[in-house]
């Protein structure tokens, strides 16, 4: 063991043999990775200023790190000064990761929290897990803004063209579907202009993972669209 006392000034890469610290230990160093410029790259040390060991890279112009620090990874900048660092943390119970926004001054942080089926987060029913979901001081819903089409599976929709008999309820069924869940609720809307005059009702039966049935209602035998939905529940 060398104790870091006995060591004065910088230990340059070209000083060391290949094996000279290999296997050694050397307690109370701090390693520092510097590039071409002389700028610290890179730093591992038994305290990075708040009492834990860790790894931090720096940007070359020092205003912003990535910190590894028992067993969480944050990112940070040294002219923004956080309440909450942002980050991404693996929690004590294991198969849970949680990515974090952070707190700049106040208000709420954003959470993205994956969970594995065996995870403490998670249902209970084996199923692996996504949560979003927010917490601080702040009162304000969390906004979860979708840049793109949704796509959940556990919703199926679509439209369907039923050319009616005339004053008699007439279906038709829409199979082929793969709706995620355990139970199922099914909805339809007519596409008309003349909703309750001449289309007289529209509704849903059968409603499962696989399929619907959609019902129309109207005086003539008109062909007419009706929107339909299923949704599925746990």
């Amino acid at each position: 063991m060398i104790p870091a006392e006995h060591i004065t000034g910088l230990i340059l890469g070209s000083q060391l043999a290949a094996d000279a610290i290999d296997g050694k230990v050397i307690t109370g160093s701090v390693v520092r990775s510097l590039r071409g410029n002389g700028s610290v790259a890179a730093v591992m040390a038994p305290d990075l200023g708040n009492g834990e060991a860790g790894f931090q890279t720096t940007s070359e112009d020092g205003t912003t790190y990535a910190r590894l620090q028992s067993g969480e990874m944050t990112f940070g900048s040294t002219t923004v000064d956080q309440v909450l660092p942002t980050g991404i943390r693996g929690t004590a119970q294991g198969g849970t990761l949680d990515i974090m926004s952070g707190l700049i001054s106040g208000g709420s942080q954003a959470h993205i929290i994956l969970a594995s089926g065996d995870s403490p987060v998670a249902s209970g029913d084996g199923a692996p897990a996504i949560v979003m979901e927010w917490d601080g001081a702040g009162t304000a819903d969390m906004v979860v803004d979708v840049s793109g089409v949704l796509m959940p599976r556990n919703f199926a929709w679509g439209k369907v063209s039923i050319t009616p008999v005339a004053n008699t309820p007439t279906p038709m069924t829409v199979t082929g579907l793969n709706v995620r869940g355990s139970n199922f609720t099914g909805f339809a809307t007519v596409q008309s202009t003349v909703p309750g005059t001449v289309v007289t009702g529209v509704g849903v039966t059968a409603v499962s993972k696989t399929s619907i049935t959609v019902w129309v209602t109207r005086t003539n035998t008109t062909a007419t669209t009706v929107a339909w939905e299923v949704r599925g529940d746990k």
